[in-house]
């Protein structure tokens, strides 16, 4: 342990370490940018998304399939009695509302207790939260790569983060509140 510690100072990235188990979630993402096998990339941000909510300790459930084979789900967690859909993109292009139409479907189909995560490492067009604004389930929060980012390096827990993204989406119909504007009206609260 004492060889890997100093070979990441000699690289300059703080040491993975007990007390900051997200660093090495944090190093895997910053590798992943780098990734030659974009489907595979996707795959390991399913996860690295599942360890960060593990080590947050939220309950969460793997990638899966429902209703005999037809919805393909990338992952699902459990937080404050809700449980939460998720779907992860990362590609060259910002996500559009047809991206996430799919999720949304998804989560309709399922109870009145579900709602959505979409990440989105590249984020998405600027039509996307107006349109999700104008749909009568607001159920869908959003996560882009900076979010994550945030997470991964300790500069605000996932806890913290997904509670601040619903009450925003469930007092002011903001699907999208991100963990820059968190920070920002934390310190002047």
């Amino acid at each position: 342990m004492r060889f890997r510690r100093r070979l990441a100072e000699i690289a300059g990235e703080p040491a993975v370490t007990p007390e900051n188990p997200l660093q090495h979630l944090a190093n895997k993402y910053d590798k992943l940018f780098d990734a030659r096998n974009k489907q595979q990339r996707g795959y390991e941000l399913q996860d690295l998304l599942n360890e960060a909510f593990k080590l947050s300790g939220i309950q969460t459930t793997r990638s899966f399939t429902r209703n005999e084979g037809a919805e393909q789900i990338d992952g699902a967690f459990k937080f404050e009695g809700w449980h939460y859909l998720v779907e992860c993109r990362w590609r060259k292009r910002l996500a559009n509302i047809r991206d996430l139409d799919g999720l949304l479907g998804q989560v309709v189909r399922s109870s009145k207790q579900t709602m959505g995560l979409f990440v989105s490492i590249k984020a998405w067009s600027d039509n996307v939260p107006r349109l999700l604004k104008e749909n009568p389930p607001k159920c869908i929060i959003l996560m882009d790569g900076d979010d994550l980012g945030a997470v991964l390096r300790g500069t605000v827990s996932l806890r913290e983060l997904i509670d601040k993204k619903s009450e925003a989406l469930g007092l002011k119909g903001e699907p999208f509140y991100a963990a820059s504007q968190y920070l920002a009206d934390r310190t002047t609260a």
